[in-house]
Order: C-alpha cells, then structure tokens, then sequence
C-alpha cells in the first residue's frame, strides 16, 4: 500500500472502471470467490457512470455486454 501514497487521485472514468474490473476478476480467478463483493461494487459503480453519461440506450446495452463478458 506505500507505492500509492504518492499517486495523484483523477476523476473517475469509464476506462479507469473497466481496468479495475479486469483486475478483479483476474484477482477473483486466482483467489477465489472472497473478491467477489468488490467486483460487484465495481460494476455497478461501471454501470451507474455509463447511466449517468450515456445520451442513448445503446451505452447501456454495451454496458450489459462487457459485464457478461468481465464475469
């Protein structure tokens, strides 16, 4: 945890969210299902971002499609 103490927080975006979803799921892979919950969060954190930056339908049906693919 020290190697963070020095980063610079950035605003949230999609590509940060889907980074961290693959993460996770590759975390979850090899540990099991204890990081579940996070992964969980994590998506719908991905899902709420896109609902709320989306113009059209089509961003959330994307949406749908990645988390299928993530999990």
């Amino acid at each position: 945890m020290d190697e963070w103490s020095g980063r610079k927080w950035e605003p949230v975006t999609e590509e940060r969210l889907l980074r961290a979803i693959d993460v996770l799921v590759d975390i979850a892979k090899e540990h099991g299902s204890a990081f579940d919950p996070v992964l969980e969060t994590v998506r719908q954190e991905l899902h709420d971002f896109r609902r709320r930056h989306s113009a059209s339908g089509q961003a959330e049906h994307e949406t749908d499609i990645l988390l299928r693919k993530a999990g």
